[in-house]
């Protein structure tokens, strides 16, 4: 059963009642992510998402750990581009007690000027591990290349210089604009009733004022870029790609099959050109990043340097033949690859909490997993080939390579990039 309440000072709450389940897994989403962020902020989302586990007025960090682990339950927390999560999971008899304890980290964080200059060492050190992850890295390095100077397209944690100079002044003025009563969704799937999570949370956040909900984004995309970052590894890690559409465009179950005919499976055009028939590669995929007023398409691979000019060719010639290649068994295959997926995925109820957000944001409604199948099964294949003519256009391409340039003879590295 889904319901969905409003408060009277705009907090959203949202729940699908399971009561044939022993869990309950809850999310408070705040419409806040590194996007939001002015320059001096960079990084600060992320880093206010740490600093909600280190100790509120009621519970120290240490006591937060231990109340979740004696109950064998998980509560963790993760910030996106525009959304920043707080979430837990626990058996339906302890649903009351985490519930307590993410109420006392959301609105009575001490943020203590000695736990801020720890819980940078501890961020430093996060961004120091992505850099040395080049997998990691180069998707970052991407999404600069596609909105560079603009705040979508720089990386969640942040850098070094911007994180040494948040303060307790800082964090509580970003919260103070951001962390406010009609940017705040709570959502919730399991065996709780909707009228038990409105009573639990209704009062706590009673006072939480309403604030100014984001302006509509106006990213800045460049095309036609594209970069090499010399670095000491073993392959040459590639993202390649340019922007796509929206999260709120209904083109987007299309786009989705599309995803899944290019990179989504061992039966893709990209794992089967590039890995099966040629083994150039042993790791490639495509993906899809959708944001308020843009989005965004990629592949990756990563390679031997010396197969660098062959897989430029087969990426080239794979998006340039994608709309004579695609037939109609392909999309059906996808169709049910997708359905299947969605399928499997509902049983989790950390999932069904996430379908319940992703509804409420895109569409300001419950969208039922049936709902979304009758979409995906809507697509046709005159949809499909016109949104490929659209999407995946080679001429359009942005893309960033990391690895040792060294390796790439001269000729090759500038027939790709000249």
């Amino acid at each position: 059963m889904y319901q969905r309440t409003v408060l009277p000072n705009g907090v959203r709450i949202i729940t699908e009642y399971l009561p044939y389940l022993r869990s309950v897994t809850l999310g408070a989403w705040f419409e806040v992510g590194s996007r939001h962020e002015e320059l001096q902020e960079w990084g600060l989302s992320h880093f206010i998402e740490h600093m909600m586990f280190k100790g509120t007025e009621k519970y120290s960090a240490r006591d937060i750990s231990e109340i979740m682990d004696r109950r064998g339950g998980y509560l963790n927390a993760f910030t996106g581009k525009e959304q920043t999560c707080y979430y837990f999971k626990v058996l339906d008899e302890h649903y009351y007690t985490a519930a307590e304890v993410l109420q006392q980290m959301l609105l009575h964080s001490l943020f203590s000027p000695l736990e801020v200059d720890k819980e940078k060492n501890v961020v430093l050190e996060e961004l120091h591990m992505y850099e040395d992850s080049p997998e990691e890295l180069v998707h970052d390095l991407f999404t600069d290349t596609l909105w560079p100077d603009d705040p979508l397209g720089r990386n969640i944690i942040g850098s070094v210089n911007s994180i040494n100079e948040f303060s307790p002044e800082m964090i509580r003025k970003f919260l103070g604009k951001h962390y406010t009563a009609d940017r705040l969704i709570i959502a919730s799937a399991g065996n709780i009733t909707h009228e038990q999570v409105v009573e639990t949370f209704a009062s706590a956040f009673s006072f939480l004022p309403r604030g100014q909900k984001p302006l509509p984004g106006q990213a800045r995309h460049c095309s036609g870029q594209g970069h090499f970052h010399d670095k000491d590894t073993e392959q040459v890690h590639l993202c390649l790609g340019g922007s796509a559409l929206s999260r709120h465009d209904p083109r987007r179950y299309a786009l989705c099959l599309l995803d899944t005919v290019m990179g989504g499976g061992v039966s893709s055009l990209l794992f089967q050109e590039l890995r099966e028939e040629r083994a150039l590669v042993y790791n490639t995929y495509s993906f899809t990043s959708l944001y308020d007023d843009t989005g965004a398409y990629g592949v990756y691979a990563g390679f031997n340097p010396k197969h660098w000019s062959r897989v430029w060719d087969v990426l080239y010639d794979l998006f340039k033949s994608l709309p004579r290649l695609i037939t109609l068994e392909m999309l059906e295959r996808a169709k049910g690859q997708v359905k299947g997926s969605l399928v499997l995925s509902l049983e989790s109820t950390s999932n069904r909490m996430n379908r319940l957000l992703r509804g409420e944001i895109d569409e300001g409604a419950i969208v039922t997993p049936e709902e979304i199948m009758n979409r995906i099964e809507a697509v046709t294949l005159t949809d499909f080939l016109e949104l490929a003519n659209t999407v995946y256009n080679p001429e359009e391409w942005s893309w960033v390579a990391l690895g040792p340039k060294h390796l790439i003879k001269g000729e090759q590295l500038c027939q790709k990039i000249c």
